[in-house]
């Protein structure tokens, strides 16, 4: 095995750990790693499938619901999250195909840090839960994660703004994350035929480590208070959107 194949798992497990511990990051971080080594649209591919794998062992039932009548119940109230995510992924992933990302990243980063920053005032800017809300922040979410697959930064906003508890905002952001993978698999399926056989090694490599750590990352979040864990989300925001501003202002 090469030392980047190597280094690419390495990342691949931290982006998972994340993910466990806070409901997301693994797109971000694993696209970000692989694209070192693969053109984007290469890299956004070979994520897709432990994507798909990750937001379903995520996706969990409740003490009083089983697992599909837990997810009817989060369709149902967030049916305009999720659904204006689906379609704001289609726009996202033609802009992978046609348009410099950078531009992307500088738009993103930008906002994300002028987000978290407003969090310190005394009084910051919060959104209020209304259907009008979750179809702009779901389809911002899809365009920039088919793009980027930098999906959460505008999920977390307004999951985290509107004051939803840890177990919401997992579940939540995990079925939009799902539908986004599914639309980026329908949409970018020709490129998975071109892999090389090394690549697929890679993959598999990839998917079991990232199941691993993912549950163990939960198991640390179901361990720690509502508090820390919107510190850790604030934290990691802060983190991608500086990530996401040097990324962008490299590729202008």
């Amino acid at each position: 095995m090469h030392k980047t194949e190597v280094l690419t798992l390495l990342l691949c497990a931290f982006a998972a750990l994340l993910h466990g511990l806070s409901g997301f990051g693994f797109p971000m971080v694993s696209t970000a790693a692989l694209s070192m080594f693969y053109p984007l649209q290469t890299a956004v591919a070979m994520v897709i499938i432990p994507c798909i794998i990750l937001n379903l062992s995520l996706l969990q039932a409740s003490k009083n619901q089983s697992f599909f009548q837990n997810i009817l119940h989060y369709l149902k109230q967030y049916w305009g999250l999720i659904g204006s995510s689906l379609i704001g992924s289609f726009i996202g992933v033609g802009l992978l195909l046609y348009v410099n990302e950078g531009y992307l990243k500088l738009i993103m980063g930008s906002v994300i840090l002028l987000y978290v920053l407003d969090q310190f005032r005394s009084q910051p800017f919060q959104v209020r839960r209304s259907l009008r809300n979750m179809l702009i922040f779901g389809f911002l979410a899809g365009v920039i994660g088919g793009a980027t697959n930098a999906m959460a930064p505008f999920l977390m906003m307004y999951l985290l703004s509107t004051r939803h508890d840890k177990t919401d905002v997992v579940m939540i952001s995990n079925m939009c994350f799902l539908a986004s993978k599914l639309i980026q698999l329908s949409l970018l399926y020709p490129t998975l035929y071109t892999f090389q056989p090394s690549q697929i090694y890679l993959l598999i490599g990839v998917t079991i480590l990232s199941l691993l750590f993912v549950y163990l990352g939960a198991k640390i979040r179901s361990n720690i208070s509502q508090q820390k864990f919107n510190l850790i989300i604030f934290t990691i925001l802060m983190l991608l959107g500086c990530n996401a501003l040097w990324q962008g202002m490299e590729l202008i």
